[in-house]
């Protein structure tokens, strides 16, 4: 049985005039028959296919001495169309999200600089925010501008935090008031509700992780031992290595509840008593000894608790060293950790430029997650997180003759 895959075998015309010597002629033959059309339609598919296959062989064999020569991977071109657009996909997974509930005690966490991918995690976990409840701004006639937000923050969402803490509020802690407003997208869509809780940020605005409920740990503004925070003019700023300029070296963590047990609060002066000889033993263990920290004109200081701070729980200070200019007028900019050799500036440094927070804006278009960007409220009366005050407690050095250390 005949195959339509099998092209007729076709004769040389050379050949076929050629015989053995001595040979007759042979008789004519009848002309072959032409194959019919349906045969000739067969045919070409199987051309085609063998092109097709060797073109391909032509193209897989480029390839191959491409990658053999250049050491290059080439992409196989007829696969890039049919790649998923990542844009597109994430915009659909983001829209895919469920907005987290706004109930009290619920922690927030995002990973976008939009927070367009804000969820809600268990708070044992680290977390940007913890809600305290939410409250319905529909007095305001048009999108509020920043510096409204900040003052309806402070209006409505302090007394419920402080309700929600049950009066155990650190104003001067490391927590603050803020919230997650809604996106001008969705105000236009009838939005109103600002979710209030819980925060912690840099001086600049930029969020730091929280692990646990607020209410179940102390809410002591420190940094951890070996943090260097900026120079900022005559002030601090945020964390920065401490191998360049920077204004404070936190050298330790001193718990005064365990020195002062009664639970009553203790005064600056019995604050103080305690800590310069504590704080002396713990920068001296740190940067080598008193001499040594005289030799570097580094001074040591101490933070104090306030009563309010004490009163709802708050009872960790910081051992610091620094250097002040010659007039006390601010912090001298040092770089080089205490732990080594220091360099201490006789001048201020320039105050850093404002710049914006490095808050979460508007979620992208059509998510459904929280369409929210963050705002904290300023401490009372003030547009702006006041300055780090000058230290006035402070270590004498051995030879110093007075408070303010070898500067």
């Amino acid at each position: 049985m005949a195959t339509p895959l099998t092209a007729p075998e076709r004769r040389s015309p050379t050949a076929a005039r050629r015989r053995p010597p001595g040979g007759s002629r042979p008789p004519a033959s009848r002309p072959q028959r032409e194959p019919d059309r349906a045969s000739k339609r067969a045919l070409h598919p199987v051309r085609r296919i063998v092109i097709g296959v060797l073109i391909g062989a032509v193209t897989m064999l480029a390839v191959t001495l491409l990658d053999r020569f250049a050491d290059t991977s080439v992409p196989v071109l007829s696969t890039l169309a049919t790649l998923p657009d990542p844009a597109a996909a994430e915009a659909r997974r983001l829209a895919d999200l469920p907005p987290p509930p706004a109930e009290a005690g619920t922690c927030l966490n995002w990973t976008r600089a939009d927070a367009a991918d804000t969820v809600a995690v268990p708070c044992t976990q680290s977390h940007r925010f913890e809600q305290a409840g939410s409250v319905q701004v529909t007095d305001q006639a048009t999108l509020p501008d920043d510096r409204t937000w900040r003052r309806l923050v402070s209006e409505r969402c302090t007394p419920m935090v402080a309700a929600y803490l049950g009066d155990r509020f650190d104003q001067d802690g490391k927590f603050r008031v803020g919230a997650l407003k809604p996106s001008q997208t969705k105000w236009g869509e009838g939005e109103r509700s600002m979710r209030c809780g819980l925060q912690t940020n840099t001086k600049s605005g930029s969020f730091l992780p929280i692990t646990g409920k607020v209410a179940d740990q102390d809410q002591s503004k420190v940094e951890a031992p070996g943090t260097c925070l900026a120079i900022d003019g005559r002030t601090v700023g945020d964390p920065v290595p401490c191998a360049g300029p920077h204004a404070v070296e936190s050298v330790g963590v001193v718990d005064l509840a365990e020195q002062f047990k009664d639970g009553k609060y203790p005064s600056v002066d019995d604050q103080d008593k305690y800590l310069q000889t504590k704080c002396g033993e713990i920068a001296g263990q740190y940067g080598g000894g008193a001499d040594a920290l005289a030799q570097k004109k580094l001074t040591v200081y101490w933070d104090n608790v306030a009563e309010q701070s004490w009163q709802v729980g708050s009872h960790k200070v910081n051992c610091n060293l620094a250097a002040l200019l010659p007039d006390r007028s601010g912090f001298a900019p040092v770089t080089g950790t205490a732990k080594g050799p220091v360099t201490v500036a006789g001048t201020p440094a320039p105050p850093t430029q404002p710049g914006t927070p490095a808050s979460p804006g508007a979620p992208t278009e059509g998510s459904t997650a929280p369409p929210t960007s963050a705002v904290d409220a300023p401490p009372a009366g003030t547009t702006v997180e006041p300055p780090v005050p000058i230290p006035t407690q402070v270590l004498p050095l051995p030879g110093t003759g007075g408070g303010a250390g070898n500067t």
